[in-house]
């Protein structure tokens, strides 16, 4: 099972949709990356020619600049760099409350009218459940309260020493 895990994606970047790739500069549960690919290996490739430039000419001021807007990497020195990190973008689902929305509903019933609300939306069929879902969902979705976060999977770190065209 590939590792998935929460990160945190800075609010600076472009438009960003499940199943894109990003790189960072680190694996640490902060991506700040702003610039998105569509395969893994445009961004690999993006990546690896960033670093290539970068290691070229380290004083170049542009090159530095693109590798803290594209990897999340400030060069405070002038050292070569060899790695970076690619990870996929997966959106988090909107959970389906549903059910917990209806227990808490019939358990609220019931601390006001006990026994006599036994049973109070047990009859709730699947098709009633499945519409009011819809329109929980709906509603997040037209007032903007859709999860906007993102897990990180398959990641993969690049060493760009281990490539046979990178001479060092």
């Amino acid at each position: 099972m590939a590792v998935r895990k929460p990160i945190r994606i800075s609010d600076g970047g472009g438009e960003m949709k499940q199943g894109q790739w990003m790189l960072n500069g680190s694996d640490y549960d902060r991506w700040d990356s702003s610039t998105f690919f569509d395969t893994e290996d445009e961004a690999i490739e993006h990546g690896i020619n960033l670093l290539e430039k970068y290691n070229h000419n380290t004083q170049d001021e542009k090159t530095r600049d693109q590798l803290i807007e594209d990897l999340a990497l400030y060069p405070d020195d002038d050292e070569p760099i060899y790695g970076f990190y690619v990870g996929q973008l997966e959106e988090v689902g909107f959970p389906d409350e549903t059910d917990s929305l209806l227990e808490n509903i019939a358990e609220r019933v019931y601390d006001v009218a006990g026994e006599y609300s036994e049973g109070y939306l047990d009859d709730v069929t699947e098709e009633h459940r499945e519409e009011l879902q819809s329109f929980i969902y709906r509603w997040a979705k037209q007032r903007g309260y859709l999860p906007e976060c993102f897990l990180i999977g398959e990641i993969g770190e690049i060493d760009i020493r281990n490539l046979e065209e990178v001479a060092e």
